[in-house]
C-alpha cells in the first residue's frame, strides 16, 4: 500500500487512541511517567497500551495479519509516542527552541505534542508503505 494511504490510516488510528480512548485520568497523570514510579508511570503505560491497541485493527487491515514485522511497526508507533507523552523532551524543546514555557502556554504544548506525533507517524508510514 502506498505510504500516503498508510499515513491516512495511521492518522485515524491516532485520533482514536490519543483522543477517544485516552481517559481523563491518563491525560492528567501521564507527564513524567518514565521517571516517576507509581501513578504517573501507570497512567503513561496505560495510555500507551490503549493507544497501541487502537492501531491493531488498522495494522491487520493494512498488512493482513499480526506477524513479527507488523508487531515491529506497532513498536515503532508506540515507542516514540511513549517518549513524547512523557512530556519532558517536549517541554525542553519548547524552552530551548521556541523560547516558551508550556506551563504558561499549554495550548502550544498541545500543538507541539500533535506535531511531533504526526512527524513520527509520517516516518513510520514512509517505512511501512511503498
Amino acid at each position: 500500500m502506498p505510504w500516503v494511504e498508510v499515513f491516512a490510516v495511521f492518522f485515524v488510528s491516532h485520533q482514536l487512541g490519543d483522543y477517544l480512548f485516552q481517559t481523563d485520568w491518563q491525560a492528567m497523570h501521564k507527564r513524567g511517567g518514565l521517571s516517576s514510579p507509581g501513578v504517573r508511570r501507570r497512567a503513561l503505560l496505560a495510555h500507551i497500551a490503549t493507544y497501541t491497541l487502537a492501531f491493531v485493527p488498522s495494522l491487520v487491515w493494512l498488512f493482513g495479519s499480526l506477524n513479527w514485522g507488523v508487531l515491529g511497526i506497532a513498536a515503532l508507533i508506540a515507542i516514540p509516542h511513549l517518549i513524547q507523552d512523557d512530556g519532558r523532551l517536549l517541554t525542553e524543546y519548547a524552552r530551548v527552541v521556541k523560547k516558551a514555557d508550556l506551563n504558561t502556554n499549554p495550548s502550544l504544548g498541545a500543538v507541539l505534542d500533535q506535531a511531533f506525533h504526526f512527524i513520527a507517524l509520517f516516518l513510520v508510514a514512509l517505512l511501512a508503505g511503498h
